[in-house]
C-alpha cells in the first residue's frame, strides 16, 4: 500500500511545504492562489506535486487534491501540520492490524489550549463521538473514498459561506454510508494551532454559522442541539441565552435559503 499525503495550501511558490511538514511519503499540495500552475518533482524518492488554482474554499481545495491523488491511503492535512518520523509505516501497520477498516482517525499532538482527543486505544468511532476529531487527524482508503462516493462540502470551512464543519460533515457522510471508521492510537504529527483561520471568538458570526452547521449535520436533532450550545457556552460571550438562541436559528433559516451571516445581517442592518 502507498500512502499519500493530500494538504491544502495558500500562495506557495515553491515546494517548501514539503520538507517543513516532515513530509516522507507522496504528497499532492492544492495551494490557493491567484494563478493555474502545475509543478512536480522527486523529492527523497517521493512524488510531490503542487496544483495551484485561483479556487476559493477549503472544500474545493481539499477535493482538488482527491482529484490528482494517486495513492492507496490518503491523509489529509492543513499546511500546519509538521509529520512525525515514520508515519507513513505506522500508517499502512495501523491498516493491516485492523483489516475491515475503510478510515481511521489517527493521535495529533498540540501546541493549542484545547489540546486533541486522546486516543488510547483502537477503537470503533460512531456518530456519537465522532465531531470531535479534526481533517488533519483523518486517513482513509481511496478504493473506500472512491466506492461510497465522498467528498468535501463547498459550503463549510475556511472561505467558504460558513465558517467551519467540513470534517464533521466528511465524517458524519462517512459513517452515514456505511464505512468502517476506527480511531487509533499511532500519533501521525504535531499541529501548529497559533492563530486560527476562522474563530475570531464566540461572536454572532459563530452562533449564526453554527446554526447553519446544526441545520447540515443534524437536521432531525437541531431543534435540541441548539440548546446544548446555549447552556455549554452563554458563559464564554456577552451576547446572552437569547441572542445566542436567535442567532442559531437564523443560521437554520438562512442555511434553508442559501444565504450567509454578511447576507442576512445586511437585511436585519446588524
Amino acid at each position: 500500500m502507498k500512502v499519500e499525503v493530500l494538504c491544502v495550501t495558500m500562495h506557495q511558490k515553491g515546494l517548501d511545504k514539503y520538507e517543513e511538514m516532515n513530509i516522507q511519503s507522496d504528497v499532492v499540495f492544492a495551494n490557493q492562489a491567484d494563478r493555474h500552475s502545475y509543478e512536480e518533482a522527486i523529492i527523497g524518492g517521493n512524488r510531490v506535486k503542487m496544483i495551484t488554482t485561483p479556487y476559493r474554499g477549503v472544500g474545493n481545495n481539499r477535493n482538488m487534491a482527491i482529484l490528482h491523488s494517486t495513492g492507496d491511503i490518503l491523509m489529509f492535512a492543513d499546511d500546519d501540520v509538521i509529520y512525525s518520523d515514520g508515519y507513513a509505516k505506522g500508517v499502512i501497520e495501523a491498516f493491516e492490524s485492523v483489516t475491515d477498516a475503510d478510515m481511521m482517525v489517527f493521535h495529533c499532538t498540540t501546541n493549542s489550549d484545547r489540546g486533541m482527543p486522546d486516543i488510547d486505544t483502537v477503537k470503533r468511532v460512531r456518530i456519537w463521538n465522532s465531531m470531535r476529531y479534526g481533517t488533519f487527524c483523518f486517513v482513509i482508503k481511496k478504493e473506500s473514498l472512491l466506492k461510497y462516493n465522498l467528498n468535501f462540502t463547498q459550503l463549510f470551512g475556511g472561505g467558504c459561506r460558513y465558517c467551519a464543519g467540513e470534517d464533521n460533515l466528511f465524517m458524519r457522510d462517512a459513517l452515514k454510508r456505511g464505512l468502517k471508521v476506527y480511531a487509533h492510537p499511532f500519533t501521525i504529527a504535531f499541529v501548529k494551532q497559533d492563530e486560527s483561520t476562522w474563530f475570531k471568538g464566540y461572536d454572532e458570526k459563530f452562533f449564526f454559522d453554527n446554526g447553519a452547521w446544526l441545520n447540515a449535520t443534524f437536521p432531525v436533532l437541531k431543534h435540541l442541539l441548539v440548546w446544548y450550545f446555549v447552556l455549554n457556552f452563554s458563559k464564554r460571550t456577552d451576547l446572552g441565552r437569547n441572542k445566542i438562541l436567535k442567532l442559531q436559528y437564523a443560521g437554520i433559516d438562512a442555511f434553508e435559503k442559501g444565504i450567509s451571516y454578511k447576507e442576512w445581517a445586511e437585511d436585519n442592518k446588524i
